[in-house]
């Protein structure tokens, strides 16, 4: 092949610069070997590439057709040095994910798509699970990291808390509750749509219980998408945690009620802190792309008091 990339890459650089002197500059290579390397490329595919104007190198209707062409190869060139380099360093391969549904599906899974453009060495899978299968799966090293809503019951793996998962009381924006003065008595009377998950609708319904609500009239479903739609179109209230009703609430599709006497937010006489979710991990296992993994997906300390 007489096609080289080092002819390619002064190409490319010729046609972003339009400087000869320039684009060797930039390549760190002398002028008259940038001017070889082009003429070389152009002798190779049998055709004139630049013009010379006033205004620099312009390219010609053969250039411009390479172009695209060109950018793949070199830009395919530069991910394979960077995905062995990654493999020296221990920041290549798969990455296992563990975690539960509000930090899974409404966190993980929109910042792990970024994570895998940006490091194309790295194959990161996430896994939707319940706590202790997930606490389970980190100790067998099924699950590289794990994010739950409790700090791990086995005393060998390492955590921090990473998140809060605050509950907010949700309602259409059409509920008459907005437009009143509701008291405890007035949410105790109203329907409220719960999750069919037992440690799901018990949480919510403790988190009630602190601001003296008694929920006696419940419909339950077992999907988070299908309780946020019956609120919004007005079927009853919720106790959602706010991660997976933070864009809704956003865009005015829901309303948040009684901020001011959320527990979340102002510990009970019992110092309920708040919710809040853990990553869990074995301390030696898989520590560079854990650490890599952390930095670019924001996996931080948050203050949760």
């Amino acid at each position: 092949m007489r096609i080289t990339l080092r002819q390619l890459q002064v190409f490319l650089c010729v046609c972003s610069q339009q400087n000869l002197s320039k684009a060797a500059a930039k390549l760190c290579v002398t002028a008259s070997a940038a001017s070889q390397a082009l003429k070389e490329l152009e002798k190779a595919l049998n055709t004139e590439l630049f013009t010379r104007s006033a205004a620099g190198l312009v390219p010609s209707t053969a250039a411009l057709s390479l172009l695209p062409h060109a950018t793949l190869v070199v830009k395919k060139a530069e991910e394979i040095e960077e995905i062995f380099a990654a493999q020296k360093a221990g920041l290549a391969g798969s990455l296992v994910v563990g975690a539960n549904r509000a930090s899974g599906i409404y966190i993980l899974s929109r910042r792990l798509p970024a994570f895998k453009q940006k490091f194309p060495a790295v194959d990161p899978s996430l896994f939707i699970e319940d706590n202790d299968v997930i606490e389970t799966g980190v100790l067998e090293n099924r699950f590289d990291v794990g994010f739950i809503s409790r700090p791990p019951l086995d005393a060998s793996l390492k955590f921090f808390a990473c998140f809060r998962d605050d509950f907010v009381l949700v309602a259409s924006p059409s509920s008459p509750l907005i437009a009143m003065d509701a008291t405890e008595e007035d949410f105790s009377l109203a329907t409220w749509v719960m999750d069919q998950e037992d440690t799901v609708r018990n949480a919510a319904l403790r988190w009630l219980q602190d601001q003296g609500i008694t929920v006696s009239n419940m419909i339950t479903m077992n999907m988070m998408g299908a309780i946020k739609r019956a609120v919004a179109t007005g079927l009853g209230l919720a106790v959602l945690p706010y991660l997976s009703v933070k864009e809704e609430i956003l865009r005015g599709d829901l309303v948040e009620l009684r901020k001011d006497v959320n527990p979340d937010h102002h510990k009970s006489g019992a110092q309920q802190a708040a919710r809040r979710i853990y990553v869990i991990f074995k301390p030696d296992h898989a520590r560079p792309l854990r650490e890599l993994f952390f930095k670019e997906c924001g996996i931080r300390h948050v203050d949760i008091d």
